[in-house]
Order: structure tokens, then sequence, then C-alpha cells
């Protein structure tokens, strides 16, 4: 199973994505990167058919973007930054939200989050990390054999961002996993393949073994030293 992007996007006559292409597959996480307002997360919106761009997103040769909305969400489900939740849904009411195009299963999802046990509460309920995962249940719900996720990680505490990514880490084996992640640490430590973007453009693609300080250095304009440890490899900056 394979995603294949060749895609360029405009807000009006402002161009944020240049040509970016790349390819995903089952097996190997991809992570997302680079500065601010490199259009990382504006990708991940053209890929989930949230916004129209123009070029190519294919899965297994399936052209995704000449799909309606209820046939692509058998093949891709899209995990936004996380929000505050507004209304007083009871956790399996939201997650069940994610399964009305596809009838997907809500108690495997939130079995996946650890969250079935707890499936009467109310989202107003939960804090910022549990909110996230009951956000990545409701994807899972949904069934898609592509899981799309904007900074999945962002403002949480360590304990629930390890938490995200270590689920991440199990899901690749049975879904294209491409998460936008803000944290390079997190990004070194789960992802298999990075991209990197820099003012719209595709900069460096790659295995992350093969990521050197000088890349992160070009991109991020600081200087960068990787320190290898026990849990993998760390990032240093300065300016």
């Amino acid at each position: 199973m394979i995603l294949k992007v060749n895609v360029s996007f405009s807000y009006g006559d402002r161009e944020v994505l240049r040509d970016v292409s790349f390819e995903a597959c089952r097996g190997r996480l991809l992570a997302i990167i680079g500065p601010n307002g490199a259009g990382k997360s504006t990708l991940l919106k053209c890929i989930a058919g949230i916004l129209r761009p123009r070029g190519e997103v294919r899965l297994d040769g399936i052209d995704l973007l000449n799909l309606g909305p209820k046939e692509r969400a058998r093949f891709v489900s899209y995990v936004p930054q996380a929000s505050v939740p507004e209304f007083n849904f009871t956790i399996e009411e939201f997650v069940e939200m994610g399964t009305y195009f596809t009838g997907g299963s809500v108690r495997d999802a939130l079995q996946k989050v650890g969250f079935w046990e707890r499936r009467s509460e109310s989202v107003l309920s939960l804090s910022g990390g549990e909110y996230q995962l009951v956000l990545l249940a409701r994807a899972l719900a949904q069934g898609g054999k592509v899981l799309l996720l904007d900074e999945p990680t962002s403002h949480l505490d360590i304990n629930h961002a390890l938490m995200i990514m270590e689920l991440l880490k199990e899901l690749k084996e049975e879904k294209i996993v491409v998460a936008v992640l803000h944290d390079l640490n997190l990004a070194l430590r789960y992802a298999d393949n990075l991209l990197i973007l820099k003012n719209g453009e595709k900069f460096w693609e790659g295995s992350v073994g093969r990521l050197s300080p000088k890349i992160l250095e070009e991109v991020y304009g600081v200087k960068v030293e990787f320190v290898r440890g026990k849990f993998g490899t760390a990032v240093l900056s300065s300016l």
C-alpha cells in the first residue's frame, strides 16, 4: 500500500505549496517537519481533501482527489490540531461521528486508545492530552487506510505525547501514518522517514538515519548538534 503525492496549492495569488512530492507506505511512519509557515498543515489538508490542490494524490493508483467526501472517507482519516471541545457529547457519541460515512467500530477505536471504559464521560471533562486521544479514536473509528495527523502532540505533557507516539508506532503496521510534528526530538525518535518543508517547497526527504545536523541548520537557521543515547537521537540547538 503506497500513497503518492505531488501537489501545489495557492490561497488566491499567494502560492503556499510548490510541487511538493513524496511517497509514504505502511510500516514506516512519515513525519513532516519544517519551520512555521512552511506549508505543513496545508499539505496535510490537501491530502485529506479539505483543500483542493493542483496535482495528484493517489493511493495504490486510486485518485483520491476525484473522490467525493463519502468515498474518500473510506481511504483517508484526518486528525486536526487539538481544539477545545464545544459541545457536551459523551466520548462514545463524539467518536461515533467518525463512523458516519464508513460504519466503523466505535468500540475497537476506543479500546485502542484506552477509553472504552470511560465512554459515557463528557468530552468537556477531558484534559488536553485525553481529548487528543479521543480525536485519534474518532479517526480510527472511521477506518481509513491512511491516517493523517496535524501536530498530534502539540501542547501535550510528555506523558500524553509519548502515549500518542507509541500508539502511532503500533498503528503504522496496519495503516499509512503521516504526521506533522513540531517536536524534532519526537520526530527523530519515532519516525522512520522525514519530509522537510521550507517556504512551501520540499527541502529534503529521506530516512531518519540519513538526516544530518547541517540539513536542520539550513532549514531552521540555528546551530544543531545530535546527541545519541539510550532512547534514540536528540537535537540540541543554539543561535
